[in-house]
């Protein structure tokens, strides 16, 4: 007799995305939550059922590493954010920081340089703590994503994500689909929950084998649209051209081209904001700026909040490329 344990139970509880959003903004310092059928990168769409949400969420870069060299990284992302976010009016920022605590004033000190508070004698415990606090007051949620097939590999990011609960941090490991309920997934699969996936439309599955706004992106679609009524942009850009750049003859493919003005606008959704494509995002901008194109990038949340305002900004762009080499704006 096979005596293999299921992979999964008989059925998880299935959230729609707007519970799932409340349920991850609703977890509570060391709390932790894991979500099947889904990535990482899919909790910043889930997250944006609620537009006004009071906390932030870190997605962990644990790939295959060592407990430790997570939970380092972790501390470095921390520190990271606190640099990027000290209030310029807090006291830590100038003269006179004698009052402050010493972790903050060490910290002070390092965002006046420029520097990143990243105190690696610390005990590790306390500085996690003390990153966490600085960069929300009840800490950011982290995002793990756990290797659904390999459990060396799903180990030490486990592990990481239990230290983290330990000392504070609310937690969500995500699995793009269900492991076996074996070790180290049995650790965290107690109260695990499923993304509920409505069926997709034939249009947002198709893939548009033209230039044309592409059929899987609304924001693209609206933008789109606004530029074609516009009589002072109307007919400028192309929607998802290809773009020829580079000594090799690359050609990526971007969102809106303007050939006239070397001119390239990006429209970003939330998966933009993480690894790998934040990086390639950037490696793309340089590329394109190397070849002679201004970039301009836009989220989608931006074009949903005000598209006037993004088709200004666009109009903006092209104003700037009309204008006469030397010539500055009044």
């Amino acid at each position: 007799m096979d005596a293999t344990p299921p992979s999964r139970p008989a059925s998880w509880p299935r959230l729609a995305p707007e519970i799932l959003a409340q349920r991850i903004v609703g977890l509570t310092r060391g709390a932790r939550l894991t979500v099947l059928g889904l990535g990482p990168d899919g909790i910043g769409d889930i997250l944006d059922e609620i537009p006004e949400r009071s906390c932030g969420a870190l997605l962990v870069a644990g790939e295959d590493r060592s407990t430790a060299v997570i939970l380092d990284r972790v501390l470095d992302d921390l520190a990271d954010l606190v640099l990027a976010g000290w209030p310029p009016d807090d006291p830590g920022a100038s003269a006179p920081i004698a009052s402050l605590d010493p972790w903050r004033k060490a910290a002070a000190k390092c965002v006046r340089a420029g520097l990143a508070p990243r105190f690696r004698r610390m005990a590790r415990d306390l500085e996690f703590a003390r990153l966490l606090g600085a960069v929300e007051p009840a800490g950011p949620i982290l995002v793990w994503e756990v290797d659904p097939a390999s459990g060396a590999r799903a180990a030490p990011v486990i592990e990481a994500l239990e230290w983290c609960a330990r000392h504070g941090a609310a937690n969500v490991a995500t699995l793009c689909v269900p492991p076996p309920p074996v070790a180290p997934y049995d650790r965290i699969l107690y109260g695990a929950v499923e993304l509920a996936r409505p069926p997709r439309a034939a249009g947002a599955r198709f893939i548009a084998p033209a230039t044309g706004a592409h059929h899987a992106s609304a924001a693209e679609q609206r933008v789109a649209a606004a530029l074609a009524r516009d009589a002072d942009l109307a007919g400028l850009f192309l929607c998802n051209a290809p773009v020829p750049v580079g000594p090799w003859g690359a050609r990526p493919r971007v969102d809106l081209l303007c050939p006239a003005h070397r001119i390239v606008v990006e429209l970003d959704g939330p998966e933009h904001r993480a690894e790998p494509k934040f990086g390639a995002d950037r490696h793309r901008d340089f590329t394109l700026l190397t070849s002679g194109y201004l970039v301009l990038r836009l989220t989608n949340a931006q074009i949903a909040a005000d598209l006037p305002l993004a088709i200004e900004k666009i109009r903006a762009v092209v104003d700037l490329r009309r204008r006469p080499r030397g010539e500055t704006s009044r």
